[in-house]
């Protein structure tokens, strides 16, 4: 089964038992209470729970629920923010260290997100997979042909001609 959560950009491949378990996983949070409540042995939940594209989905959905989303930890911080500046005006009395307090707490989260993207570029940029290429060739001699006519461009001197000739 494929799925492509709202949020994410990557599709899963999933199995339908796989999904079931997961769902179950982030409801109850623990491997004994999705055993007992699935009726499944739990080395099979824990066998599926292992599965590379299951702890993709979950840390997915994990991630992008209720108020651990960026998104929403964001947009309620504004509303805090702006509510607390509109009571300030109202009122009249207000503290700067209030408003200062969570400015900070803005900033704070918004510098350990940049740095937790820059580390995952990172490392998503250590895993370049190193290429190596043979050039055979068998009916051309060595320095002739358009190899030899690359050299020639690069080097400025005709390669194909032997040492020993004037």
């Amino acid at each position: 089964m494929s799925i492509i959560h709202p949020m994410s950009k990557e599709l899963t491949k999933i199995s339908p038992e796989g999904l079931e378990v997961a769902n179950s996983y982030l409801m109850y949070g623990n491997i004994d209470a999705v055993s007992q409540h699935m009726c499944v042995p739990h080395d099979v939940v824990v066998e599926l729970l292992a599965k590379r594209e299951v702890k993709s989905y979950i840390d997915t959905l994990y991630l992008d629920m209720g108020y651990r989303n960026r998104n929403n930890i964001g947009a309620l911080l504004d509303e805090m923010i702006a509510s607390k500046l509109e009571e300030a005006r109202e009122s009249g009395v207000f503290s700067n260290k209030d408003l200062a307090d969570l400015l900070q707490m803005a900033h704070k989260m918004r510098m350990d997100e940049i740095k937790a993207q820059t580390e995952l570029h990172r490392v998503e940029a250590g895993n370049i997979k190193n290429q190596t290429n043979v050039q055979i060739n068998e009916a051309v001699p060595f320095g002739q042909g358009n190899y030899g006519k690359l050299m020639e461009k690069l080097l400025g001197a005709n390669i194909s001609e032997s040492p020993d000739e004037p």
